[in-house]
Order: C-alpha cells, then structure tokens, then sequence
C-alpha cells in the first residue's frame, strides 16, 4: 500500500462512474495489522507486532506521539492511564519515565513487563519487506514542543523508510506540514466527520497532497468510495473486524482492511472471494 500510495496522483481527474459488483481480490487487498495484532496482544507493543508478523499482516498500522524531550514513542492515547500501570501525560513525560512503565499487564498477565516501545525499535524487529502506517497523533502537543513533522520526516531518510511507508493523521494540516518538507512521503487522511462535512474524500487528500482516504468500517458509503476510485485514490477502511465488514468493504472497493485480526480477516477475504469467483 505504501509503494501505491507514492505512485498515485494528488490531484483531482475526471470523474468516472465504478461497478461496486467487482470485488477486489487478493493481492490487491491489504491487510493491515491494526496497533499490531491488537486482538492477540497489548495495543502497539513489541508483542503486537510481533505477533502481526507471524499472522502474516501485509503492513502494520501503529500510534506515533513525542515524548517531553522529543523521542518518537509508539502510543494511541494523549495519556499512559488506559494501557499501562502509570498516570500521566505523554508529551510531560521523559523516555525514561515511559519506559518504567508495565504496558502488557492490563491486557493479560501473559504479557506482564511490556514495555511502550521507542518507533526505532519497532522498526529494528520488523521485516525489511513489512510496511508501516505511522499514524501520528497530535492533540495534546504543548506548543513549545519540538516540531513533531520535523522529526518525523527526519527519522524516516535517516531509517530509509521513505519507500515503505504511509504517514496519516486526523489533523490534516500536520500533514500537510509534512508534504511540505518532502512531498515524496506517502500520505493518508483520516475523516474526521464533525471537520469535514459535505466534503469529498478527493477534496480532502488533494488540500493535504495525501492519496490515500481512511475512513471507519461505519463511516464507509458508496459516495466516499465512488469518489476515492473516480479521483485515483487508495482507500483504507479501520474497524474491519468481522465477516461482515469484511464483505461491505470489498462490494465497495477497499485497498487496504485495517484490522485487530489480520489472519481471521484475510481467511474471511480468501473466503468471500472464492464464493464470488
């Protein structure tokens, strides 16, 4: 998906009519292993992703936040409160305070001493060939902190991750800042529906430079894919957890399934395809 992304054209076509009784078949679909394989083990661990790669996900989605001095630490919420045993906020917190923290218990004892893994680690146990959606998470950011954009895009010339990547955000104009410092760098844009109603999804990547469109499992239409097809864009669909998502996704189209269960999910893909063939 993040070779595909590059290759697609930012800017708006002539609008075409699509057949929604084509499925798409593998290996045009993408399974995109969700935090990890978060249905399996603790949301964006070692252990997820881990795990993610024995499942055989196609790419690994995860959480991206800076931590006080401006490290790059995988995380989903402004807080550690919900997935570990501490209390805090992330962008108040030192690498050194995060990393005492237990970020497996609250999941299962089985996964007990955890810890919230630093982006380069990540990336240092994965696959040369496995791909990222780094999802960057902004809200919260003190703004005397560091330039997150900056750091980011820093880090993926510094790691060659610049071919295998795709960098998306609900806050559009972070990444927007980061088309500007190198609009080689894949990009997606999550909807966020109480900012964007009325518009299209083509209008919304075109503003940013981003060529994929993410939506949820229950935000997905017919209009929003008919419109991602006719305008050359790579959609995305999170929340695709069971078969029936699984089967609204491919009538409608979806590149790449965003999922806590990528080997459940792909099985149910294999299945819904054959039926159809």
């Amino acid at each position: 998906m993040a070779h595909e992304a590059s290759k697609r054209s930012t800017q708006p076509s002539k609008r075409r009519s699509v057949s929604y009784s084509v499925v798409r078949k593998p290996p045009d679909i993408v399974i995109v292993a969700h935090r990890g394989s978060s249905g399996r083990a603790p949301e964006n661990t070692l252990a997820a992703f881990r795990c993610a790669v024995h499942d055989g996900a196609d790419m690994i989605e995860l959480d991206v936040r800076m931590s006080r001095e401006g490290e790059l630490i995988v995380l989903h919420d402004r807080t550690v409160n919900r997935t570990t045993n501490g209390r805090g906020t992330v962008w108040h917190m030192t690498v050194d305070e995060l990393k005492r923290l237990d970020a497996g218990s609250w999941f299962s004892p089985r996964f007990a001493g955890e810890r919230i893994p630093l982006l380069h680690e990540v990336v240092h146990i994965l696959p040369p060939t496995m791909s990222l959606n780094i999802e960057v998470k902004t809200d919260g950011r003190p703004k005397s902190s560091p330039h997150l954009e900056e750091r980011l895009v820093r880090f993926l010339h510094d790691t060659g991750l610049t071919t295998r990547v795709l960098v998306s955000s609900f806050e559009h104009s972070f990444l927007k800042r980061v088309h500007s410092l190198d609009a080689r760098i894949p990009l997606g844009v999550l909807y966020v529906p109480i900012r964007a109603i009325g518009r299209k999804p083509s209008t919304l990547a075109w503003r940013v430079g981003a060529s994929v469109f993410i939506c949820s499992s229950a935000q997905l239409r017919k209009r929003f894919a008919a419109d991602a097809h006719a305008h050359k864009l790579l959609l995305g669909c999170y929340g695709v957890n069971n078969r029936r998502q699984v089967e609204k996704a491919l009538r409608f189209g979806v590149h790449a399934l965003i999922t806590d269960h990528p080997r459940e999910i792909r099985t149910h893909v294999e299945q819904f395809v054959a039926q159809r063939a």
